[in-house]
């Protein structure tokens, strides 16, 4: 299977404000942009926002077709420094992205650091696809310690039961002592099978024996978290007030019209 690569948007401090760079990579555009950081720029390249898919290299083409279509924005021929804003060329990377089945946008411009964590909006990640579901999971942590998986990796593997899907939206309710909805998570991958990858979290299950039920279970949902909440607004009491029927047991969809006043309390005071 082709690996994934990345789309870019590099700005300079040296350079006109509306000039920037469109190139390609196969490996992380922080890799590259230091390789680009030589004699030949007096200041270093900043990542104004990637594009991630296996199909960088024909979504770099299409990009720079876009750009060229009705005007010659291109500074020199045979090279990737356009004479674009680079809000106007990240409008054409989202066009291009929705033509593509497992297109990334990250905004790197718009995000700020937390701690050791880093805290995104939903249009700072990526593109939901279209149809997608709201989920409400809950979890315990007297099984599993979701605040430490989060604050020291930023993502999580969750067992799927349900038929929650890449691109989709996961709320996830912490059960007493906590009460409440804590984190918003962007589901990036769906059906992920066991890997070694996910023993990193082993630590933060308290009975090692629900780890390798876990992993025996062999599917899983990538979580990448959005943003994390510390509004009295999302406790138990406010939630019950707003629609929700009881603590949550299991997944609950909020896209179904049955929770439509629940999610809507949630999305605006999350």
């Amino acid at each position: 299977m082709k690996e994934a690569g990345y789309v870019y948007i590099l700005t300079n401090p040296s350079f006109k404000e509306d000039w920037v760079k469109i190139g390609k990579s196969s490996r992380p555009v922080d890799i590259r942009s230091k390789e680009l950081d030589n004699t030949a720029v007096p200041l270093p390249f900043e990542i104004y926002a990637t594009l991630k898919t296996v199909k960088y290299s024909e979504a770099e083409k299409l990009i720079h077709h876009y750009i060229e279509r009705f005007t010659n924005l291109r500074i020199r021929n045979n090279r990737e420094f356009f004479n674009v804003a680079p809000e106007v060329a990240l409008t054409i990377f989202k066009e291009v992205a929705m033509l593509l089945d497992d297109a990334e946008i990250e905004e790197v411009f718009k995000q700020t650091v937390v701690g050791k964590v880093e805290k995104h909006s939903l249009d700072k990640v990526t593109f939901v696809r279209e149809n997608a579901i709201t989920w409400l999971l809950p979890a315990n942590s007297k099984f599993f310690d979701v605040d430490g998986c989060l604050k020291k990796y930023n993502e999580i593997y969750w067992t799927q039961n349900y038929k929650i899907q890449q691109g989709d939206i996961v709320y996830i309710y912490l059960s007493s002592p906590d009460s409440c909805v804590k984190y918003k998570l962007f589901v990036e991958a769906n059906d992920v099978p066991y890997s070694s990858e996910f023993d990193k979290e082993k630590e933060f299950y308290v009975d090692v024996n629900d780890f390798e039920v876990a992993k025996a279970h062999n599917r899983f949902v990538k979580l990448r978290l959005l943003a994390e909440s510390h509004t009295q607004k999302m406790s138990l009491p406010h939630l019950l007030e707003n629609g929700l029927q009881m603590a949550p047991r299991g997944a609950m969809n909020l896209s179904n019209t049955s929770a439509a006043q629940l999610i809507k309390y949630i999305e605006e005071n999350f």
